[in-house]
């Protein structure tokens, strides 16, 4: 049996969307009660308050929110810094503001520039280590062309997207099919990251993409033969 032939590999084949199946996607979202959604277990005994003491986290995670309403204006280089220095490795690779397991660090980060100072219409890696952005020589879809490829609705024009890639081998080369989970929590501890540093900005705001279309952005992003898995998209506008 081929090594990709896991049952996390089967998981990643369900749980694609593309043009062939997301109206059963759609069709499901449109038939979800989220009126009468369990938000928390109930138990019989009375629950025992806890005391608070507001921190600065405390208060920047207070302004979390998510927008789906952008200005139409650009996203300086200044506040691209601010944005991506929430995934910066801050000594070494192994060492980054997000936990990974066995400092596997499977998550990459691509920028998908729509209005971004002197990185108009370009796909950008970011690279940790330096801190800096590198140009791929590929070329950001348009807006209205990257819309048809999210399902999602937005008001106005992003100025980027985040898109986060998990390279999942590296996690299951050391933890087997297991590992396909800690990728995933990985990420999601990068999006995280992400919307924390959003929500201390006093201009950016953004909102996550769950729908798009992994075989279009994977080959947008020249990855096509390449082990890896669209996580999330993460819009960032003004």
């Amino acid at each position: 049996m081929d090594d990709f032939d896991t049952n996390f590999e089967k998981f990643i084949q369900a749980s694609k969307l593309s043009i062939y199946n997301e109206q059963q996607f759609a069709s499901k979202l449109s038939s979800y009660d989220s009126d009468n959604k369990q938000l928390k277990l109930e138990y019989p005994k009375e629950a025992n308050k806890l005391n608070i003491r507001k921190t600065k986290l405390d208060k920047i995670a207070s302004r979390r929110i998510s927008t789906r309403l952008f200005k139409s204006l650009g996203i300086n280089n200044k506040e691209l810094g601010l944005l991506l220095s929430s995934l910066r490795a801050w000594n070494g690779l192994e060492h980054r503001a997000y936990p990974s397991a066995g400092a596997s660090y499977s998550t990459e980060e691509y920028v998908v520039c729509f209005n971004v100072e002197n990185h108009q219409q370009k796909i950008l890696y970011y690279d940790p280590d330096s801190h800096a952005v590198i140009d791929t020589n590929l070329k950001a879809p348009k807006w209205q062309e990257a819309k048809e490829n999210l399902n999602i609705e937005v008001e106005g024009i992003p100025g980027l997207m985040i898109i986060l890639v998990s390279f999942y081998n590296r996690a299951t080369e050391k933890y087997d099919e297991r590992g396909g989970r800690f990728a995933l929590l990985e990420a999601g501890a990068a999006m995280q990251q992400i919307a924390l540093k959003i929500a201390e900005s006093k201009t950016l705001k953004g909102v996550i993409c769950g729908g798009i279309r992994d075989e279009y952005w994977i080959n947008k992003l020249g990855l096509g033969n390449d082990k890896c898995i669209i996580a999330i998209g993460y819009l960032v506008g003004k």
